[in-house]
C-alpha cells in the first residue's frame, strides 16, 4: 500500500512537471507577447528594438528595468525582426521605439529613439507604476 502511494505521488509529480513545462513553452514561444502582457491588468512598456546602435544601448537598459520593476508592471522587449507583425500593428517605423500602455491596455505615450533610464522611469510613474 505504501509503495502504491509513492507511485501515485510520483505520477502526479511527473504530470505537474509536464503540464508546467507545456504552459511555460507556450508563453515563451508566444506569437504575441504584448497581448499577453496587456491582458494582465498591469501598466506595460513595450520596447521595440532591432540591431541598430541605439537598440544595443536600449536592450540592457530594458532588461535592467524588467528586473527592477518585476511584479509592478510589464516590460516587454520585442525584437522587430522576430515580430514583424507586431511592428506593423503598432506602426513601428524606426527602432528603438517605446510604447507605454496604462493598466487597461490603452496606449498612452510613444517615444522613438534612445531614452535614458530616468526618462523611462518618469514615464512609468506617469502611467501609474509606483
Amino acid at each position: 500500500m505504501a509503495n502504491r502511494k509513492k507511485y501515485l505521488i510520483l505520477v502526479f509529480a511527473l504530470m505537474a512537471v509536464v503540464v508546467g513545462t507545456a504552459a511555460c513553452s507556450q508563453i515563451a514561444g508566444s506569437e504575441n507577447p504584448l497581448d499577453e502582457a496587456l491582458a494582465n491588468g498591469k501598466p506595460t512598456l513595450a520596447g521595440f528594438v532591432g540591431q541598430e546602435c541605439a537598440c544595443k544601448d536600449m536592450n540592457p537598459l530594458l532588461e535592467e528595468l524588467t528586473a527592477e520593476y518585476d511584479g509592478r508592471c510589464n516590460i516587454v522587449i520585442i525584437n522587430v525582426m522576430d515580430h514583424k507583425d507586431l511592428a506593423r500593428q503598432y506602426e513601428v517605423m524606426l527602432t528603438p521605439t517605446q510604447v507605454f500602455f496604462d493598466s487597461s491596455g490603452q496606449g498612452m505615450t510613444r517615444h522613438i529613439g534612445y531614452w535614458s533610464k530616468e526618462e523611462i522611469v518618469d514615464q512609468l510613474e506617469e502611467i501609474g507604476v509606483i
